[in-house]
């Protein structure tokens, strides 16, 4: 398995290749294995259809923290 700094490049890569731009990807919970995504509100479909890919890449969950758009 990939260290915890190599599976968040990983998702970071995957998130660009699929357009999802200025996402903030951690590494949260006691045994690294879940990938905290902090993105813009706009792009939460393309997250959510990643997320199996996403778990793909070693973590065990995919939690979601969605920015408001700037008004």
């Amino acid at each position: 398995m990939m260290d915890v700094a190599a599976r968040i490049a990983a998702v970071v890569r995957l998130l660009r290749e699929r357009g999802v731009e200025g996402a903030v990807v951690r590494a949260a919970g006691h045994e690294s294995e879940i990938a905290a995504v902090e993105a813009p509100r706009e792009s939460a479909t393309v997250l959510a259809a990643l997320a199996p890919e996403i778990k793909a890449l070693g973590f065990r969950y995919v939690a979601l923290e969605l920015i408001p758009d700037e008004e």
